[in-house]
Formats: structure tokens, sequence, C-alpha cells
């Protein structure tokens, strides 16, 4: 897929693995409306891509109301004009057992994790089928293999999974394409609580990706039609195999449950 001159619009282009992605976009010619909560942090994104030669512009919205998601699809079109890739990064990671989150906190992961994409991508599918143009969605590996103590989170990815497959079908026929990105653990404000929290998580037994080099290869799969994209590792691995052989990962799973019990304690809804 050629990049340059293409519109995108990029759902948590704030920070993280969304920013990194918006900077990777930008610096192959193409024009990008940042969405996100935090408009302070979206304006900065937004500057710093203008300041590189790019065109950007923030959209300070929160996509767990409908009404904000139906103003975003505007917004985005009189910013950019017709958009041609739609990247869903933005999410939450509500872990801890499942009895201490309460509706809220469910309401809210489920809208943002899985809802928020689904109507998000709704609204634009004729367009992004008539220009031939690409949804980006940025998953999990707990897409494939649920991990104990992070049900709310693994359910919500391994819907957007199924969402994305299924999407392919209508997409695909038209020249549109579909991306389905499985990073490892990466360097974000979502993960890095979490990480703190385990012993394993940091050199030399574990290394979060930088953002820049995560989203700079989930650009270059788009611009090759890849489908799905992993990252080599230990993590993707037991990942890629679990669907196949859950027996044979579940035994490492239970061995863990006290250490990802810490590790995924409740925090508050990011």
């Amino acid at each position: 897929m050629k990049i340059d001159q293409r519109s995108a619009l990029i759902i948590g282009g704030g920070s993280g693995i969304g920013a990194a992605i918006a900077a990777a976009l930008v610096s192959r010619g193409a024009h990008v409306a940042l969405v996100g909560r935090r408009e302070t942090l979206l304006e900065a994104t937004a500057r710093t891509l203008r300041a590189q030669g790019g065109m950007a512009v923030a959209l300070p919205a929160d996509i767990t109301i409908a009404e904000e998601r139906a103003r975003i699809v505007e917004r985005a079109h009189t910013a950019l004009g017709p958009l041609d890739i739609v990247v869903h990064c933005a999410g939450t990671m509500r872990g801890g057992p499942l009895n201490a989150l309460d509706n809220d906190a469910i309401e809210k992961g489920l809208a943002l994790n899985l809802v928020a994409p689904l109507d998000l991508t709704r609204r634009l599918l004729n367009e992004i089928r008539r220009r031939q143009g690409a949804v980006v969605f940025v998953a999990s590996l707990s897409a494939l293999m649920p991990l104990p103590y992070a049900a709310l989170y693994s359910a919500s990815k391994t819907g957007l999974r199924a969402l994305a497959e299924s999407l392919r079908h209508e997409l695909e026929p038209a020249g549109a394409r579909v991306l389905l990105a499985f990073p490892p653990g990466t360097a974000t404000a979502m993960t890095e609580p979490f990480a703190a929290r385990s012993p394993f998580a940091r050199p030399p037994f574990y290394q979060l990706l930088p953002p820049a080099a995560v989203g700079e290869r989930i650009v270059v799969a788009l611009e090759r039609g890849q489908r799905d994209l992993f990252w080599p590792g230990a993590e993707t691995a037991l990942a890629r195999v679990y669907p196949w052989l859950p027996w044979l990962i579940h035994p490492l799973l239970r061995a863990q449950r006290i250490l990802l019990a810490k590790v995924f304690s409740s925090e508050p809804y990011l």
C-alpha cells in the first residue's frame, strides 16, 4: 500500500504506539488526525509532527461516548477530507480478579477496547472500501493466549481479533486491507505500571520494546500488504502455540498465577 498523500485517523494517537504509528506515516507523506482524551498530549504530538514537515491535527474526544465518535468522524473529514486509513490503538488494561471489577470498569473497558473500534470502523467502512484503504487493529497476544487475572482485557482483545478477521471478508474483495498487529510488551503508559510489579519484566529477563520501533514495523507491514504481524520471541511463540495446544501451555500459566495476580492487580481506569 502506498502511504504518500493518504489520510489517516489514528485512535490513541497522542502517545505510545499510536504516536509512533503517526510519526511513521507522516514520514512517508501521510496526513494524520490524532484522537485521544488528553488534549495537551495530543496537541504536543501534533506540533512535533508538524515541526517535522508533516500534516497533523489533534482531535480530542472520549471515544467511549457514541456521540463523540460521530463528531470525530465529522471533524476528521473537515480537517483531512476523505479518509484512507483508520488505526485503532487506544486501549485500557484493567486487571485483577473479575469479581473485583465494577460495572463502570467493565463497561468502559469494553467500550474503549472493542465497541469504539467496531463503531468507528462501521462509520467509515464504505469510505475505506471505496478508496481501497486499510484498517489497522493493534491487538495483543492476550487475544491468542488469555492470561489469568486479565479477563476483561483478554476478552476485549479477543473480540477485536475476531472483528478484524471477520471484516476482511467485507473489505478484501474490494481491494481494501485489514492489518492485525500483535505486539509483545511495549514501553507505554499503559503497560509500564504492570511491568514494574514483575521481577522478570526487565533486563536481562525481558525487555519492553520501544514504541517507535513497534510503530515503524506496523507501518512497514501496512506498506507490504501484510494481514497479520507478529514479533519474534518466546512470548509470541507461546501465544501462537496456545490455540492449537492449550493443554501444553496451561501448566505454565497456572504456575504463574500468583505472580500474575500481583502484576495485574487493579489499576485506575486509564
